[in-house]
């Protein structure tokens, strides 16, 4: 699958201190919406397949701090004509992961400053995701 992807956009990124007692929860979604380009070229663009926006909002709450936030990023598939239920879950996990990988890279960098010692963050799909518009994914810290 051939993509055309725009650079990936922090909407929010929020670190908070938590207390020690508070419950880790994991909540990390993929949304897509389909999008259409205007001006200049638009129909040249559009030619040439389907354009998306993924968001990916998060709350991942573990011991000491908590991180919210969102990322998107627009994301056109080539040579494709087919709607967002149409990508499989394999798919949208590979499409999405660039967003995801952020909320990693963010998070290890702000603890690493904010705890002096970086969290890293994995997050893996679950096995029973069975929409392909909504993906939550749970971390493995190390």
């Amino acid at each position: 699958m051939k993509t055309n992807r725009e650079p990936v956009v922090v909407e929010q990124f929020h670190y908070d201190r938590t207390a020690p007692e508070t419950a880790p929860k994991t909540d990390v979604q993929v949304n897509i919406n389909e999008v259409t380009a205007t001006g200049d070229g638009a129909n040249e663009m559009m030619a040439n397949g389907k354009i998306f926006q993924f968001t990916v909002p998060f709350e991942v709450v573990l011991e000491g701090f908590a991180v919210s936030g969102q990322m998107s990023q627009i994301i056109q598939i080539l040579d494709f004509d087919g709607q967002a239920d149409d990508l499989t879950a394999q798919d949208m996990q590979r499409l999405s992961r660039p967003l995801v990988e952020y909320i990693e890279t963010l998070t290890y960098q702000v603890t690493a400053v904010a705890l002096d010692q970086g969290v890293q963050l994995d997050f893996h799909p679950e096995e029973a995701a069975d929409s392909a518009s909504f993906e939550k994914i749970e971390p493995d810290t190390k």
